[in-house]
């Protein structure tokens, strides 16, 4: 039996025929039992009489009160034995998805018995449907570390090339008879089956832009509110698009909150662009020495990823320590609002699971295609383009970044531009105003448009030839993944249009 610190920051999920897990505290609701660890935060969650219906775990932030909710949330509904099906999704929609910062929503009423994920499924989860146990990482749903590493699938580990930058998308793990719970789906424990709850209808899109920025702006404003005063807080700060948006939402709380980059090896443009910012607006910033992971917490890190990624962060985690016990603010989510997998696409592109998982840069196994089909499937009326975002949310977001949740517990994480409200303004936004990264520019000339003044992601001189020139010398694969994405889009489309060309006979 491993020990309890190794499973800091994590939950295990089950009925109560399930031993409390060594290190843990157990929670009992109505015929659930969670077992917490050191360092995850709990929130019971109770009705308008009082009663209580879940536990919310993780960070969640409340925007309008700007706080972080402690102790007890209240839903201002009644859910009785008569409340439908129906009533409980809007419920569920309107009082726990109003809430913004990093968690997960365990509902146990009479009628229903769930596992909720935040809007992009920061608080990650896998599952077993036949030892009928959630947890946050498969080695709190595998019994033994025997059996965890029995049940490692190494040929699709290999397959995926998980080794060096692949993952296991679409519900896939990296262990027999253990499934990843993706965000925008609740895990049904009486059925033990994963049921999409959004989006509940197509996305209405706004021509008019403003209303929208406001709303990215001022959702993750107030969340880095919230955090500030709760307590020590830094903000990434990189070269990158994101984090120059977070920058611009923190304008009045500059003197409140820090600033962090890693000095990582190639992370040249990200430590000299900080600094700049740093100097030009007067910002509290730490630059964080880069230091490399030893072959023993490179394996701790593994496990704690359910052996799912591999990347960069398996190797510089070590770098991030003098932030413990702080809270650290991400920019994952702003991507949503760039469309980031549309290449080549509009409303009108077929997609299919080959076309999807060739723009994820990920080979075109067997089992993998059977995942992305049967995720695809209930989508096919949607348009083209929402498609490709919910891919990049659930597919890459979902099942790649926050496979990693529960591998720093030590701070606190959240990522303030990912909640159900920014989110659907993101999704609202002209196609014209998200590409060519439009939606990240209006947000920061709305929010603090000198900082745009420094370049995103360019030196702004010779160094850009010579930046993109190295690195096809030093990363061939992935321009050649690259070549292969854009020629699969162009061929898929001429397809596509001599199809609905083609005269009818």
């Amino acid at each position: 039996m491993t020990s309890g610190s190794e499973f800091e920051g994590q939950f295990v999920i089950a009925d109560g025929r399930l031993p409390e897990r060594a290190g843990s505290k157990r929670i009992l609701l109505t015929s659930l039992c969670v077992d917490v660890f050191e360092r995850l935060e709990t929130v019971e969650v109770v009705q308008r009489d009082g009663s209580r219906i879940g536990i919310l775990l993780g960070t969640p932030i409340d925007p309008d009160e700007r706080k972080v909710v402690v102790d007890r949330y209240v839903v201002d509904a009644d859910i009785g034995e008569t409340t439908s099906f129906d009533e409980l999704d809007e419920i569920i929609e309107k009082h726990i998805y109003r809430l913004v910062g990093s968690f997960a929503f365990v509902l146990d009423v009479p009628q229903a018995r769930r596992l909720y994920l935040d809007a992009n499924g920061t608080k990650s989860a896998v599952y077993s449907a036949t030892d009928h146990v959630a947890a946050a990482t498969a080695a709190l749903v595998l019994p033994t570390a025997d059996i965890y590493f029995e049940r490692l699938d190494r040929s699709l580990h290999a397959a995926l090339r998980v080794d060096k930058d692949g993952w296991f998308p679409a519900g896939l793990t990296a262990h027999d008879g253990v499934k990843r719970l993706i965000c925008n789906h609740y895990l049904d424990f009486d059925t033990w089956t994963c049921v999409r709850h959004w989006p509940r209808a197509p996305m209405m899109r706004d021509e008019d832009p403003e209303k929208a920025i406001d709303t990215i702006v001022d959702q993750a404003r107030r969340a880095i509110v919230a955090l500030s005063k709760a307590g020590e807080t830094n903000l990434a700060l990189t070269a990158g698009h994101d984090t120059r948006l977070l920058l611009a939402c923190s304008k009045e709380l500059r003197s409140d909150v820090g600033f962090v980059t890693v000095g990582a090896p190639g992370a040249e443009l990200d430590v000299k662009r900080a600094r700049e910012l740093s100097l030009r607006f007067g910002l509290r910033h730490q630059t964080l020495p880069y230091v490399e992971a030893n072959s023993a917490q490179m394996q701790v890190w593994q496990k704690k990823v359910s052996h799912g990624i591999t990347g960069s962060n398996l190797r510089l985690h070590p770098s991030v320590r003098p932030l413990e016990d702080t809270i650290f603010v991400g920019g994952v989510g702003g991507e949503v609002g760039r469309g980031f997998l549309w290449l080549g696409s509009d409303d009108h592109t077929k997609l299919d699971a080959d076309g999807i998982i060739t723009r994820l840069k990920l080979p075109l196994h067997p089992r993998l295609r059977l995942a992305v089909d049967a995720w695809l499937r209930p989508l096919r009326d949607l348009e083209g383009l929402l498609i490709l975002d919910l891919a990049f949310m659930e597919l890459r977001v979902s099942s790649w970044a926050f496979a990693q949740a529960y591998a720093l517990p030590r701070y606190t994480e959240v990522n303030p531009l990912i909640s159900r409200k920014s989110y659907q303004a993101m999704l609202s936004l002209p196609p014209s105003v998200r590409r060519n990264n439009g939606m990240i520019h209006s947000c920061v000339r709305s929010a603090w448009p000198e900082t745009l003044d420094l370049p995103i992601n360019k030196y702004g001189d010779w160094r850009d030839k010579y930046e993109k020139a190295r690195d096809a010398v030093f990363d061939p694969r992935r321009a050649l993944r690259k070549l292969h994405q854009l020629a699969w889009v162009r061929t898929r489309n001429a397809l596509s249009r001599n199809k609905s060309t083609k005269p009818a006979i």
